[in-house]
């Protein structure tokens, strides 16, 4: 649930104008900041900084379902005192939640960023050349029985 003191139109406007969105209206305002972090972003992705206190993770997460919503943003990340969450489109959720749980509260942006998209990279997992590899040996293996099953009817019949 998203509390009531988090204003969704209004972060999401500020990240459809640079990918970067703060909830406290100095940092806002701070074109400095928000053009270093956005320098930090990767093509299609935005940053809120909402400075609500949120008890639960799911709420910050729900915060970020409807930024992501909002915009046309391919992955949303949502830090708040206490938490951070993000939805994507390009990432896997268990790729997500493991990045996340590595995270700890109170980084700059720049540092998170810089944590979270490494957390990504480590924790991205070849399936696609796994799957590949298996069929591959089930194959092999497949026509070494049938082959070998053939030879023995042959040398029986």
């Amino acid at each position: 649930m998203v509390p009531h003191e988090v204003d969704i139109p209004q972060l999401a406007q500020q990240l459809k104008q640079d990918g970067v969105a703060y909830s406290a209206p100095s940092l806002e305002s701070d074109a400095q900041l928000n053009e270093h972090v956005a320098e930090q972003l990767r093509e299609g992705d935005g940053l809120a900084v909402v400075d609500v206190f949120v008890s639960k993770a799911a709420d910050v997460r729900d915060i970020a379902q409807e930024l992501y919503d909002a915009t046309d943003l391919q992955t949303v990340i949502v830090q708040t005192p206490r938490h951070v969450s993000s939805v994507s489109e390009n990432y896997s959720r268990a790729d997500i939640e493991s990045t996340q749980a590595q995270l700890t509260p109170g980084l700059n942006q720049v540092d998170l960023l810089e944590r979270y998209y490494a957390g990504l990279e480590h924790s991205s997992f070849p399936m696609i050349a796994i799957v590949a590899a298996v069929l591959i040996l089930a194959l092999v293996f497949g026509g070494l029985s049938y082959r070998r099953a053939s030879q023995h009817r042959e040398t029986r019949g």
